[in-house]
């Protein structure tokens, strides 16, 4: 599969883990995508949503608070899409930060996913914890088979919490990861269960051949 990536070097970690490098980014680095498309993705008639042909999911440049990253990875084939959102907390620096891909990967359950991406997850972090990890529902599909894994974690000296979320479609596997200070968890989490509920009324589609 080859992947190509608008990723900038300061951003070049989230393509795998919403990293807190490229949450303390400026204004400038965390704007949403410009109107310009990728191959493999169509403009939604609002002229602003990207739309996966692929799959037929749908990614807003904004959507109560998170803004669409510039950045961002794909393969040309359609076969994989890597996104990423971000919302300020508070009035500082800090932010909240999550990537969501969805690849095509043949007969791979969501646990055996999670296990592949776990230690990728974690090596973005100093003194990784697991916290908790387990089979989890999604509560408007309830009979898709997901895998969610939380975490605490240094970075820059601050402490971290972190996710990481797997899911199997079928054709399509999904993954979202999401970041943000401990100090922010309580109001992160508030905002980060308002995107959640906007992605899982969502469900890729086989693409047609």
């Amino acid at each position: 599969m080859t992947i190509i990536s608008t990723l900038s070097p300061f951003a070049a970690l989230a393509l795998f883990l919403a990293s807190p490098a490229l949450a303390s980014a400026p204004a400038a680095e965390t704007a949403a995508a410009s109107a310009e498309n990728p191959d493999g993705f169509a403009l939604a008639p609002d002229g602003t949503t990207l739309v996966h042909l692929a799959s037929g999911l749908r990614f807003p440049a904004e959507f109560a608070g998170f803004k669409r990253l510039h950045e961002r990875a794909f393969d040309p084939s359609g076969e994989y899409v890597a996104i990423g959102y971000d919302r300020p907390l508070g009035t500082g620096e800090d932010r909240i930060v999550v990537r969501i891909a969805i690849v095509h990967i043949d007969k791979m359950s969501a646990r055996d996913h999670f296990s592949i991406m776990r230690q990728r997850s974690m090596s973005f972090f100093s003194a990784p914890t697991l916290l908790s990890e387990g089979p989890t529902k999604i509560p408007t599909q309830p009979r898709l088979e997901a895998y969610r894994g939380t975490f605490t974690g240094m970075r820059d000296g601050q402490p971290w919490h972190f996710s990481l979320t797997t899911v199997d479609y079928g054709y399509w596997s999904g993954r979202m990861t999401a970041a943000y200070p401990e100090s922010r968890a309580a109001e992160a989490e508030r905002h980060l269960s308002t995107l959640l509920a906007e992605i899982r009324l969502q469900r890729p589609q086989r693409p047609k051949r």
